[in-house]
């Protein structure tokens, strides 16, 4: 059972308006905008004394999981994929590792619209010119891919040690 988060009512994170009004946040889904908003409430920020910019020391390994979002959001999982891969196809996000080997082994994303990144790391800037179809993880599956659309049985004739065959 995954247990429900408690966010800070003081915590937030300021959207500026360049991002609001890209064309790589303008084309997202409902579902997509909550789970960036999700995934943008996951980063923890320290604050420089000196200079007083912020820094996200966990961007990189912040994760939001299929479940918390079908908890939180009352969605199916279809829609989570797709909403995450549609933030990965615009550039607002990048996965750093694919998870799901093991039992809470979770997939790790780098959120590509916080300020302290360089202007060439914003995928999300160059959105309508480029996109990043490729970076889309695909299903590791590969049982069956060779004998899916074969036309003959896989039976044998004589699949029993038997005088009766199937």
């Amino acid at each position: 059972m995954v247990k429900k988060r408690r966010l800070s009512l003081k915590a937030g994170y300021f959207f500026k308006a360049e991002l609001l009004f890209s064309d790589a946040y303008v084309d997202l889904p409902k579902s997509a905008r909550e789970l960036l908003h999700s995934l943008v409430f996951e980063l923890k920020y320290t604050r420089n004394k000196r200079t007083g910019r912020c820094s996200y020391p966990n961007n990189g390994k912040v994760s939001f999981t299929e479940i918390q979002f079908k908890e939180e959001f009352g969605c199916a999982s279809n829609t989570y994929i797709q909403a995450r891969n549609r933030l990965i196809r615009n550039g607002l996000i990048k996965q750093t590792y694919r998870g799901g080997c093991h039992r809470g082994d979770m997939a790790t994303y780098k959120i590509l619209i916080t300020p302290d990144l360089n202007p060439s790391e914003m995928r999300w800037l160059r959105y309508p010119k480029e996109n990043w179809e490729n970076d889309i993880p695909r299903s590791k599956t590969t049982i069956g891919i060779n004998t899916r659309f074969k036309s003959k049985t896989t039976l044998k004739k004589s699949t029993l040690n038997s005088d009766l065959h199937p």
